[in-house]
């Protein structure tokens, strides 16, 4: 085996190492997958490698919302959020910081959003 070889097998053996060490101090997903907003209109959404938490979000039609995303750690690939019928709104979700953004429940159906990549996915539904 070349030098080039075995230093790569020593990379991925320790990257490898780290990131079941992470997974094991990782605290379990908080909150339910779907909550009814309430009275003041803020929800907390939290993003950490299981996706959104809440995923889903109950409102009356026509509600101002103001959704408060909070990155839990960079081990995840919420990186970003998007609303692609709010012509393709994004944000950026730095890790630990709290990124507001505002949206109005639809008359019927729901808003979706998704990270960057559309792995993770949630909405906010019209009840």
């Amino acid at each position: 085996m070349s030098f080039s070889h075995r230093l790569a097998v020593v990379a991925l053996t320790t990257l490898l190492a780290a990131c079941q060490r992470a997974a094991a101090h990782r605290p379990p997903s908080p909150g339910p997958s779907a909550v009814t907003a309430p009275v003041d209109g803020r929800v907390e959404v939290r993003v950490d490698d299981q996706g959104y938490h809440p995923a889903t979000i109950r409102s009356a039609a026509g509600r101002s919302l103001t959704l408060v995303f909070r990155r839990a750690d960079a081990l995840n690939c919420g990186e970003k959020v998007k609303f692609p019928s709010m012509g393709n709104l994004e944000r950026d979700l730095p890790v630990g910081q709290a990124v507001e953004v505002a949206v109005i429940v639809p008359a019927s159906g729901e808003l979706a959003f998704t990270c960057g990549m559309g792995m993770y996915r949630g909405s906010v539904m019209a009840q």
